[in-house]
C-alpha cells in the first residue's frame, strides 16, 4: 500500500498543477493574498504526503517521524488560510450572494472539515501505522473533487452539481476499494468505514442546503451584511 500511496498521492499533485494553471498558477499576480495563502498551504501539505510516503516506502521511519512534526503547524494552517479564502469569496460576492457561491461555500467548508477530522485521526492513532496512513489518505481524499471538479469543467464544460456527483464518486469509490483491498485483514478496516462515513455525512447536505434560509442566513452574517 505504500508503493500505491506514493504514487497516488504525486499523480494528485500534478493533477493539481493542471487543473489550478488557469485559474491560478497562469494568474498569479492577479489573485489576492487569501488565494495565495490556500494554495501555498494545500501545496505544502501534498508536497509533505508524497514526501511521508516516500520515506516510508525507502524504510526510512526515523525521518519520516521527524518530518512529520511539520504537520502540527502546516495542518491547522491549511484549515485556517482555507476558511479564510472562503470568508473572502463570500464577502467579494455581490449582494445578494449567488446561490452558486452559496453553493461552493459549503463544498469549501464541509471539505475542510473532514480534512480536518482525517488528520485528527491520524494523529490520534500516529501509533498505529495501518490506521495512520489510512486517515492521512483521508486528507488527500479531501483534496479531490477541488482537483477532480476543476479537471471536469475545463476539460468537458460539466458544472454544479454533475461535478460533485462525479467526484464524491471518485472518492467514495476509492474508499470502498481500500476496505474491500483490507477485507482479510479487519485490524486495517476501522478507518475506512470511518472516512467512508464522514465524507458521506460531508456530502449529502451539498445538493439541498445551499437553498435553505439557514444557510443564506449563515452566509450573509459571515459576509457581514
Amino acid at each position: 500500500m505504500v508503493r500505491h500511496a506514493v504514487v497516488g498521492f504525486a499523480a494528485l499533485a500534478l493533477l493539481a498543477l493542471v487543473a489550478f494553471w488557469p485559474s491560478y498558477v497562469a494568474r498569479w499576480s492577479g489573485v489576492g493574498a487569501p488565494v495565495h495563502a490556500h494554495a501555498a498551504t494545500m501545496t505544502a501539505w501534498m508536497a509533505l504526503l508524497v514526501a511521508q510516503a516516500g520515506l516510508m516506502r525507502g524504510g526510512r521511519r526515523a525521518a519520516h517521524l521527524r518530518l512529520g512534526r511539520a504537520s502540527y503547524v502546516l495542518a491547522p494552517l491549511a484549515v485556517l488560510a482555507t476558511l479564510a479564502l472562503a470568508v473572502h469569496v463570500v464577502r467579494e460576492a455581490p449582494a445578494p450572494i449567488p446561490g452558486e457561491t452559496l453553493y461552493f461555500l459549503y463544498v469549501q467548508a464541509s471539505l475542510t472539515a473532514v480534512f480536518a477530522f482525517a488528520w485528527t485521526q491520524a494523529i490520534r492513532h500516529r501509533a498505529t501505522a495501518h490506521l495512520h496512513a489510512a486517515y492521512m489518505t483521508g486528507t488527500a481524499l479531501a483534496l479531490v473533487d477541488p482537483v477532480a471538479g476543476r479537471l471536469l469543467h475545463y476539460a468537458w464544460g460539466i458544472e454544479a452539481p454533475l461535478m460533485q456527483v462525479l467526484t464524491y464518486g471518485v472518492v467514495d469509490a476509492t474508499l470502498v476499494a481500500l476496505l474491500l483491498h483490507e477485507r482479510s485483514r479487519p485490524a486495517r478496516q476501522r478507518a475506512y468505514p470511518t472516512l467512508l462515513g464522514a465524507f458521506l455525512v460531508a456530502q449529502l447536505p451539498t445538493f439541498f442546503l445551499h437553498r435553505t434560509s439557514g444557510w443564506r442566513a449563515f452566509a450573509e452574517a459571515i459576509a457581514g451584511r
